[in-house]
């Protein structure tokens, strides 16, 4: 695994490799890397000649600068974790490299707008959205690889190749869950000890529901489940909703649909989302 951090050198690299006609496999990540990020990595190898992994924290899709600075940042361990996959390439751009004239955001997708995060983070994925526009200008790879735990975003980012002609292949691939079946995230590292046991509770309340749901014969009221939340000290929710696969509807088919949620441990956010079929 080679690591290079000058915007040029990329340049001159990636010109090599294509030139040799090897397909070029990207996963984008913020660091922090778990088994989510590897998996992703795992895949990208599976089906490229090269594999191009990028470790960038992008101010423009935080919502305020000390979300952004309390991010976490790990990149020495994170440098470890990834030696052991013996991928091709790491890149470590500074802000300047990807916002060479200022930090911009642009509105790009209008699909999907107003609900689940877009309307809890207004902003948010305008930032998603224009920094990853802008890697996949830089590297052009045939593939790109993005985990399914932020659902929406993925729908975001399929819009984006749409709407920008991207010659790029989306590849979606399955959450990697713990062993209490929640997605792994970067900011449930930033979880404390009673604030995991809170995790726990939810875990275990968020099984039993979905169990619930597909049975099919037993009609739900998620607002009752909602407020029974605050029995363990979760009392803020941005959202617990089921949705359609497809559309991001909300949706009373489950076979076709996930629950999404979004709500705080204390001031950490979680989101995840669940098949229910």
């Amino acid at each position: 695994m080679k690591i290079i951090k000058k915007a040029q050198d990329l340049k001159n690299i990636l010109l090599s490799v294509k030139k040799s006609n090897k397909s070029i496999g990207l996963v984008l990540t913020m660091g922090n890397i778990h088994k989510g990020h590897l998996s992703l990595i795992e895949e990208a190898k599976a089906n490229n000649r090269f594999v191009l992994v990028t470790i960038f924290i992008n101010p423009t899709q935080f919502n305020n600068q000390k979300d952004y600075n309390s991010y976490p940042k790990t990149l020495e361990n994170d440098v470890k974790k990834l030696q052991s996959l013996s991928f091709d390439l790491l890149y470590l751009p500074e802000v300047n490299d990807i916002y060479p004239k200022g930090l911009i955001k642009k509105k790009s997708v209008t699909k999907y707008r107003n609900i689940l995060c877009d309307k809890f983070r207004p902003g948010h994925f305008d930032g998603v959205t224009t920094v990853v526009d802008i890697f996949f200008n830089i590297v052009k790879p045939n593939n790109s690889y993005f985990g399914e735990k932020d659902f929406q975003q993925v729908k975001f980012i399929n819009e984006l190749v749409k709407i920008k002609n991207h010659k790029i292949n989306i590849i979606e691939c399955a959450s990697i869950r713990d062993h209490l079946g929640m997605s792994l995230s970067s900011r449930n590292s930033k979880l404390n000890k009673s604030q995991l046991e809170i995790f726990k509770k939810l875990a275990n309340k968020i099984e039993k529901l979905i169990d619930l749901i597909k049975q099919k014969n037993t009609k739900i009221k998620l607002e009752d489940f909602k407020k029974d939340l605050s029995k363990i000290n979760i009392n803020k929710i941005d959202y617990f909703e089921i949705r359609d696969e497809e559309n991001l509807e909300v949706s009373d088919d489950c076979s076709v649909s996930r629950l999404f949620i979004a709500l705080y441990i204390d001031k950490i956010r979680i989101i995840d989302n669940f098949k229910l079929y």
